[in-house]
């Protein structure tokens, strides 16, 4: 699950599916941000931070592919 935004007290997560639900920010263990991945452990939720940090590198070398026009 990937964190789509933050609201409130609340992480919007899309699924694998493509599906959106709330998950209360309580929930979640770590520094939860847009953009990081969840894992589901034991009934609560843990920021993946390797992850979200390869998450990370693909956008920008992505972002940065897209930009530099090749």
């Amino acid at each position: 699950m990937i964190i789509d935004r933050i609201e409130g007290a609340v992480a919007v997560v899309e699924t694998a599916k493509g599906e959106y639900r709330d998950i209360p920010l309580r929930d979640i263990d770590g520094d939860a941000h847009d953009g990081d991945v969840l894992v589901e452990r034991g009934g609560r939720y843990v920021v993946d931070e390797d992850s979200a940090a390869a998450r990370r590198r693909r956008l920008d070398d992505r972002r940065r592919r897209l930009f530099s026009g090749s």
